[in-house]
């Protein structure tokens, strides 16, 4: 199967957005915003559509994550989460069309296959590496991440809950549905009943999995395996649990999106996981911390063992409100948000520049731009939020865009200087920060 470009399509969603982002910027000036970062704020805005967008002629929407020419389930889906709030509005139909065609792809992607991370443009055989996992020529790399499978559940919501568009749950989306739910379902018990294995060669040892390609062992207790991390980092051990608190979110809306097509097979599967996973939860997600105050954990095998840290890319314990509808005063969550923003968390770093979380991912004393958005996101605080955007605007190297990780006392090292996802997220943060999304 190959696809032809549909250029007048690009054209069209390119000039809805710019216009879109000159009101935005218009707005954010009148709120008092200085020229820079109006300025930055339009140029991150923009560039999901600008630069990694590819329109096809089945309507279909191929996002690139920027320097990196595969689509990833996560990345395409956050790519566009600054988009989706305006869908509606008026001029915005080619914008809706752009978030549409991105979740027909993302669930395209999830039938061929559900364990997949990234895909190709088409089935070129294009990867990462030759890996020994049950791959097939679609595939850009096949790390099985549990958030790959919540964030087009996510997007798929929001985009039904915006648009009440309910021509998108085709007979391609139900199938999808249907797969992620057997995941999720497989990787309670790991194990027993998972076929998914993943070994790379010559790597470092975060970029495959131990015991034969399975990870290492985990108890079966209702929580959902997942291989890698956010990241694309390997698991230290298999219950992430930021991306449990994602799954159990986007099950709650498998159920109402089972209501719409009145599948009720689909609805008994997903609270039946559900009802599993929020046990589970309550009984694996916590630990006491030295003064004796519950928080969650980043990651556990079900047995005792438990990872206390937290990762830049997102779903992370600090991002918790802003993938569930745990509230960000929630008690629990603050003394967490507490500790993951300390030197409790081995990869938070404060230096000259900013002070934030980063990232096994990149080097020490590499600050995430994620990180430091999603802290605004998920902020009560408006001195906090107000300190952020500063802290942003001021680590760009001069570039007006966000980057991966930058270095705490010199922003002029930094990694990758075109990564769709952070600008997006840069840009819903601004948008949130002057109240213009809901």
């Amino acid at each position: 199967m190959s696809y032809i470009r549909d250029d007048k399509k690009e054209k069209e969603i390119i000039a809805a957005v710019r216009k879109l982002s000159d009101e935005l910027g218009e707005k954010i000036r009148e709120k008092g915003a200085d020229d820079r970062l109006c300025e930055m704020f339009k140029k991150c805005f923009v560039n999901t559509a600008e630069t990694t967008m590819q329109c096809l002629d089945d309507k279909k929407v191929f996002l690139i994550t920027g320097d990196i020419e595969a689509m990833w389930l996560r990345d395409s889906s956050a790519q566009v989460c600054h988009y989706a709030p305006f869908m509606m509005e008026d001029g915005c139909e080619p914008i809706k069309d752009l978030v549409k065609g991105v979740i027909k792809k993302q669930f395209e992607q999830i039938c061929i296959d559900p364990y997949a991370n990234a895909f190709n443009t088409e089935a070129n055989g294009r990867c990462w590496a030759k890996d020994r996992t049950d791959d097939n020529p679609w595939d850009w790399e096949r790390k099985y991440e549990l958030d790959s499978l919540c964030y087009p559940v996510r997007l798929l919501n929001q985009y039904l809950e915006i648009t009440e568009d309910e021509s998108i749950l085709d007979e391609e989306v139900k199938r999808g549905l249907a797969k992620i739910l057997e995941v999720m379902e497989t990787e309670q018990n790991h194990t027993e009943k998972s076929a998914y294995f993943f070994e790379r060669d010559n790597c470092p040892p975060s970029d495959t999995l131990t015991n034969g390609g399975k990870g290492e062992p985990v108890a079966t207790c209702g929580l959902i395996w997942s291989g890698f991390r956010p990241s694309d980092d390997a698991c230290k051990y298999g219950y992430l649990i930021p991306s449990n608190f994602f799954a159990r979110e986007v099950l709650t809306y498998m159920e109402k999106i089972a209501d719409r097509i009145s599948d009720e097979n689909m609805k008994k599967a997903a609270v039946t996981i559900r009802e599993k996973l929020e046990a589970a939860i309550k009984e694996h997600a916590f630990i006491t911390n030295e003064n004796g105050e519950t928080i969650y954990v980043y990651e556990t095998d079900g047995q005792g063992n438990v990872n206390r840290m937290d990762d830049a890319n997102v779903p992370s314990l600090l991002s918790i409100p802003w993938i569930t509808d745990i509230d960000r005063k929630d008690p629990v969550y603050l003394r967490t948000r507490a500790d993951v923003l300390s030197s409790n968390n081995p990869y938070f770093y404060e230096g000259k520049a900013a002070k934030g979380i980063g990232s096994p991912h990149t080097p020490k004393d590499f600050i995430w731009h994620i990180a430091l958005s999603m802290q605004g996101l998920t902020s009560a605080d408006e001195n906090e939020r107000k300190e952020l955007l500063s802290m942003l605007t001021s680590t760009d190297a001069g570039t007006l865009y966000m980057h991966e990780g930058f270095h705490k006392d010199d922003p002029s090292k930094y990694t990758r200087d075109w990564f769709a996802w952070s600008n997006s997220l840069f840009a819903l943060f601004v948008l949130d920060y002057y109240g213009l999304c809901n």
